[in-house]
């Protein structure tokens, strides 16, 4: 606990591949979390990565 405290306020990283993250989502969404806030080192470049390379894969998942 105390290096994920370090590394993000004990929040839970989601780190890996597009692909992986999405997987990651998924474990998480069936163990029933409907909601989460994220953050990236540098925002707005994870943002816009997020958008254009995560966020299509959720919906072709159905995660979105």
């Amino acid at each position: 606990m105390k290096e994920h405290f370090i590394a993000g306020w004990g929040g839970y990283p989601l780190i890996g591949t597009p692909e992986q993250i999405v997987d990651s989502f998924s474990v998480l969404i069936d163990i029933g979390l409907d909601g989460t806030l994220l953050s990236w080192a540098q925002y707005e470049a994870g943002m816009r990565a997020f958008q254009k390379d995560v966020l299509p894969l959720m919906k072709q998942v159905g995660l979105r």
